[in-house]
């Protein structure tokens, strides 16, 4: 073995020594060269010199380069100006503490001129990125210039599996022949599909076909851009910034997207209510309206855990102001004060930009006493003026130092008359409903040489930068282009948010945010934005939480049944069965489209509703412990199905299929008429959720029977999942149905689905839903439940392991049933050393044990003893 070692790595030493001496390139835009590659105390570090210039002019003569060991399997790239002081992206983003490890899975390999780098796997020898130029010039070299930066990779496998890069609607697994866009914009998505919405996400996974393995590239960028893939090679065509590139070595999907939130941070606990049912719509003009579409819900049995208003509940569209009439002061906080009473919950839209109508504005005039407002740019240092819905605005620089507290104010003066649970931000891409500044929006190209940011040599998409959003020449502190730092406002409005309601109602902020950018999910959560009543759109809607997740956001959803457009029956009943697998499941709708609460549509459709959100409530202690692992290592709580099978080529495409965490697979009907869906069943054990009947052929695709009132969900072996059934609960006279309050004190069930040795595992996180000091305080608990078996045994155990046993909570809570799938025949069941009589076989594999008052602050054991 030893052996082995040396002569591996003196092939790496002639590889080096070999690449390194290539001959200059005969391309036409070779880029860099340089005259040798320093070795440093934790990477590598060049000097680099431009061959001949690139296409846009204003080349920078010389770059420095260097390459930092972060930790085993996570190296960076920073490619940078040594002689000036370029845009770079807030150091808030990145999170990553290196650890200048002894040992990595990669080893990198350099050519000097052209120069290029390469990174190889160790372990297998794949090549996971190489920007050495090949000899037939099918891509560039580096290009570095003022206002356009360019780097490409080859790939080893070609039309490589590709996914990430967003965000935008599209199928899950990235075209191999398509450029795409990332710059935030205010466009729907149920606009035209792969083109760029409301956030950038300059991430890519990429699994190779042949080995099942995964590794992951990520651009701290914030300008806009366009990635180009091709077959054979990806390249990143930037507007502004520098290269500073992150790489993940994984080798699986899920230890790529853990190495990745390493970098951007790991998910922000979500409050416990969040995770229920929410209602919304643009169109309910008044309060009463309002509380009258709450009552529908409580008159028809639908639990609800949240009521949101649009932009309706203001005064003129202004934020921060109630509409004196429709939505006056006193009646807004007894409406408010029955959600509270009732466990119910209220959250409100807030937008970005501040009304510059009306002089005694309070909010406007906080706005320009604080000095933390866009600015128009070039010699004027006014406000830029935008204009949304109010009319007239100017907007807030959340980069500005005044920005978070001139924020905080405005909601902490409006929480004296709303008494919000938490905040709604939407319109902050910038959305303008007017290209550029109001005032000046003629935007004739500036001639060459003069760099006009609207119009860069280079523009990504192809349309003007300012369209539908503020003038790339407006300014946010210390002189920052929006042109560098567009992309961004969301994510800053979003942190300054999350501390303003922090400080407001000191427990866990719930915010949901249109524009997202690298890091969102460590603050706040995301929905996917003004889809259409189509089920095109909901079918979209997986591919887009699938891609989230990916992104590090894992709280996501779309707007269930369809933002724009009239739903109906059909597709609203499928869309809120899919819906309430979301982790954000929210039904919202337009102002013009037809109303689409549940009831609107009829019984079947109420029944459908009551199911579904009941299903998810029984589900929450198993999504809450999801989002707790999510906390602490960055695993997505929903997934794509390669993510548990990589090496089967058959998941690689699947998008209208996702699991939740490892256990369930979801295979929802997103065909109008249908009354089956096609599933593929990846070649493992595989039970039907609820009933627990084996399904009896794995490793293909299977019709399964999908009337409209079933969603089908499979439960994969060896997993166990706690759920909190809800389903028996009786709601009280004069009382509304179940929420999130009741469900978390209600008894435990754990699902128990076997594997073919007889065995399982999972864990159940605890708090209190909602503080802030939940882990810095150790305030939980976590337990881990296990089934053991050994071949020759005719006794299989269920035990508990309690790890952590901190909230005080956990000694109310117990186990008092269990369903097990897979069970071959017991004749006896023993708990904790006692046999007892409260069991029997629901099917020929499916056990059921009742009865059983089992505290989750003790631990246990349950055998069952086989014939």
């Amino acid at each position: 073995m030893k052996l082995l070692s040396t002569l591996f790595i003196l092939l790496v030493i002639v590889l080096f020594c070999v690449v390194g001496s290539l001959s200059a390139s005969s391309c036409k835009y070779p880029g860099y060269s340089t005259q040798g590659v320093t070795k440093t105390n934790n990477g590598y570090e060049a000097t680099l010199n431009l061959i001949s210039a690139g296409p846009y002019g204003n080349d920078i003569e010389q770059l420095n380069f260097q390459l930092t060991f972060e930790t085993s399997q996570i190296f960076r790239v920073r490619i940078t100006d040594p002689n000036n002081q370029r845009w770079e992206v807030p150091p808030t983003v990145n999170q990553l503490v290196g650890e200048n490890p002894d040992s990595t899975d990669y080893i990198i390999e350099f050519t000097n001129n052209p120069f290029g780098f390469a990174a190889t796997r160790i372990s297998t020898g794949e090549v996971l990125f190489n920007t050495t130029q090949p000899s037939d010039c099918s891509f560039n070299g580096l290009i570095y210039s003022n206002y356009y930066l360019e780097l490409s990779t080859s790939f080893t496998e070609s039309n490589p599996n590709i996914y990430g890069l967003g965000e935008r609607t599209s199928q899950l697994r990235l075209f191999n022949n398509f450029t795409y866009t990332l710059f935030a914009k205010d466009q729907g998505t149920a606009s035209i599909p792969n083109i760029n919405l409301y956030g950038s996400h300059p991430f890519y996974l990429q699994l190779s076909s042949s080995s099942g393995n995964a590794n992951g590239v990520f651009l701290l960028n914030s300008n806009a851009m366009d990635v180009q893939l091709q077959p054979n090679s990806l390249t990143y065509k930037v507007v502004g910034g520098i290269f500073d590139l992150f790489f993940f070595t994984g080798p699986t999907p899920l230890s790529v997207i853990q190495q990745y939130s390493q970098v951007i941070g790991t998910t922000h606990m979500p409050s416990y209510w969040s995770l229920g049912y929410h209602n919304c719509r643009w169109g309910y003009h008044s309060i009463a309206e309002t509380a009258q579409v709450v009552a529908n819900y409580s008159k028809y049995n639908i639990p609800l855990e949240t009521m949101w208003n649009d932009i309706d509940y203001m005064d003129s569209f202004r934020d921060f102001t109630t509409d004196p009439v429709n939505f006056a002061a006193s009646d807004y906080k007894t409406f408010i004060d029955s959600l509270h009473a009732n466990n119910q919950h209220y959250i409100m839209i807030v937008d970005p930009g501040i009304s510059n109508i009306e002089p005694i504005y309070q909010s406007h005039i906080d706005l320009m006493e604080s000095g933390a407002y866009i600015k128009a740019g070039g010699t004027d240092d006014e406000p830029l003026v935008g204009s949304v819905w109010p009319g007239y605005v100017n907007f807030p620089d959340f980069l500005h130092p005044n920005g978070t507290e001139f924020w905080t104010q405005q909601f902490q003066r409006f929480y004296k008359t709303v008494q919000f649970d938490g905040v709604w931000i939407d319109m902050n891409e910038i959305s303008n409903f007017c290209d550029g500044n109001c005032f000046n929006n003629t935007h004739v190209p500036m001639p060459p040489p003069q760099f006009d940011p609207n119009y860069p040599p280079y523009i990504p998409g192809g349309v003007p930068l300012y369209s539908k959003t503020i003038n790339m020449t407006s300014l946010q502190y210390n002189n920052t282009l929006v042109y560098n730092s567009h992309s961004l406002y969301g994510y800053t409005e979003g942190l300054a948010t999350q501390l303003a309601v922090q400080s407001i109602l000191g427990t866990r902020s719930t915010i949901i945010s249109r524009s997202t950018f690298p890091g969102t999910g460590a603050h706040f959560a995301h929905w996917l934005g003004d889809n259409k009543s189509t089920f095109t759109d909901m079918y979209y809607s997986i591919p887009g939480m699938l891609a989230m997740n990916m992104f590090g956001i894992p709280m996501v959803g779309a707007d269930i049944c369809g933002f724009n457009g009239d739903s109906n029956a059909e597709l609203c009943g499928r869309w809120l069965q899919l819906g309430c697998f979301y982790p954000f499941t929210r039904n919202h709708n337009t102002f013009l489209g037809a109303p689409q609460e549940p009831w609107v549509f009829g019984q079947e459709v109420v029944d459908i509703s009551i199911k579904a959100i009941n299903g998810k409530l029984t589900l929450l202690p198993f999504y809450y412990t999801l989002f707790h692992i999510s906390h602490v290592s960055g695993d997505p709580v929903v997934r794509p199905l390669f993510f548990e099978y990589p090496s089967d080529p058959n998941t690689f495409a699947i998008d209208q299929q996702f699991l939740v965490g490892t256990s369930l697979m979801v295979s929802p009907v997103l065909t109008q008429g249908a009354t089956t869906v096609n599933a593929y069943f990846p070649n493992d054990i595989w039970y039907e959720y609820g009933n627990g009947s084996l399904v009896q052929s794995v490793g293909t695709h299977q019709t399964l029977d999908a009337p409209l009132n079933v969603i089908n969900v499979h439960m994969r072996g060896g997993n166990i999942i706690p759920t909190q059934p809800t389903s028996s609960y009786v709601t009280p006279v004069d009382g509304i149905p179940i929420t999130t309050k009741i469900s978390r004190t209600l008894p435990f069930e754990l699902i128990i689905a076997l594997d073919s040795s007889l065995q399982a595992t999972g864990q159940l996180f605890l708090d209190d839903g909602e503080s802030i000091q939940t882990y810095a305080d150790n305030n939980n608990s976590f337990i881990q439940f296990d089934v053991v078996s050994s071949p020759s045994s005719s006794v299989y155990k269920l035990q508990s392991t309690i790890l952590n046993n901190n909230y005080n909570g956990t000694a109310t809570l117990f186990i008092n049933s269990i369903q097990i799938y897979g069970s071959p025949s017991v004749q006896q069941v023993i708990v904790n050393g006692n046999p007892i009589n409260s069991f029997n076989a629901v099917t020929d594999s499916t056990l059921s044990v009742s009865n059983l008052q089992l505290t989750l602050d003790e631990t246990f054991e349950v055998d069952f003893v086989l014939y």
